[in-house]
C-alpha cells in the first residue's frame, strides 16, 4: 500500500519501495494485456487569455475490474510555438469531484527541485482509501488542465501544445504512469498510459486567436454606423427637392 509522498524528490524511489514490499516477483513478471487510455480533450478558449483542456481516462476490456490507485502526471514535453516550456506553474490543475481527494493541492510549477513540472494523485490521501475500480469500458474524466498565456506577447496564429506523455526518468515507465492492481491481485504494478483515443491524444493544442472587439466597443462601433446611413437616407430627398426648386 502507497504512503503519503511528502518529500516529491522521493516520489519515484518510495512509490518503487512500496510496490517491492507488496510483492517484488510483480516486477518480473510479463506485462498485463490489459490498458488505461489517457487523452487530453481538444483544447477550449477561456477568460482572461486561458485555454483549458480535459484530461480524461478509460479502460481497455481487459482492464475491467482492475483498481486505478496513483497517478502522476508530468507536463514536460508542452511547448509554447515548439519552443519547451519552462514555467509549469502557467498550468493549473482542478481535479473532478471523484478524484478531489487524491489531490493535495500542489500545483505545477511548486514541487521539489526536479519535479516542477509533475503533480501527484494518489488514492491513499483520505482515510480511508477511495481507489477507483474500472468497471466498464466508458471514459472517466480525472480533471481540468488550464494554461495561462498571459503576459507572454504571443501573436494571433501562434501555438501553445499542452503534452501529458512525460519523459524518462531511467525505470521502466515515462514520468506519466498510473499504478493500477490487477483484478484479484495483491500486488500493485505502474504502467504508462496508451494514447489511442479518437477523442483525443496525450497533446492538446491551442491557438491564439485573432483578437475580437468588446461586446460594448462593438456596439458603439454599430450603431455609429446605423446614425450615419439614418443620416444619410434622410438627407437625399432633401437634396433632391432642393435642385428641383433651384431648377424651377
Amino acid at each position: 500500500m502507497f504512503h503519503r509522498l511528502l518529500d516529491r524528490r522521493s516520489v519515484w524511489s518510495s512509490l518503487i519501495g512500496v510496490i517491492a514490499f507488496c510483492g517484488f516477483g510483480c516486477l518480473s513478471v510479463q506485462p498485463c494485456p490489459a490498458d488505461v487510455v489517457a487523452y487530453l480533450t481538444p483544447s477550449r478558449a477561456a477568460a482572461a487569455e486561458r485555454f483549458e483542456t480535459d484530461l480524461v481516462f478509460s479502460g481497455t476490456v481487459d482492464a475491467i475490474g482492475d483498481i486505478v490507485e496513483w497517478i502522476n502526471l508530468d507536463v514536460v514535453k508542452s511547448t509554447i510555438n515548439a519552443v519547451p516550456l519552462t514555467d509549469y506553474g502557467r498550468v493549473r490543475f482542478d481535479a473532478t469531484a471523484r478524484f478531489a481527494s487524491w489531490f493535495d493541492g500542489q500545483q505545477f510549477g511548486s514541487g521539489s527541485p526536479g519535479f516542477e513540472s509533475q503533480i501527484v494523485l494518489e488514492s491513499f490521501l483520505p482515510d480511508p482509501p477511495v481507489p477507483f475500480e474500472i468497471t466498464n469500458t466508458d471514459a472517466f474524466e480525472i480533471g481540468t488542465l488550464t494554461f495561462d498565456y498571459s503576459g507572454l506577447g504571443l501573436q494571433p496564429g501562434d501555438t501553445i501544445s499542452l503534452d501529458i506523455f512525460g519523459g524518462s526518468d531511467g525505470s521502466s515507465t515515462r514520468t506519466t504512469s498510473v499504478a493500477i492492481r490487477p483484478s484479484g491481485a495483491q500486488q500493485t504494478i505502474l504502467v504508462n498510459p496508451v494514447y489511442s483515443s479518437p477523442l483525443g491524444s496525450e497533446t492538446s493544442v491551442f491557438t491564439i486567436p485573432t483578437a475580437i472587439p468588446e461586446p460594448s466597443a462593438a456596439l458603439f462601433l454599430s450603431l455609429t454606423l446605423l446614425g450615419v446611413c439614418v443620416r444619410r437616407s434622410r438627407r437625399a430627398p432633401t437634396e433632391k427637392g432642393s435642385g428641383a426648386f433651384l431648377e424651377e
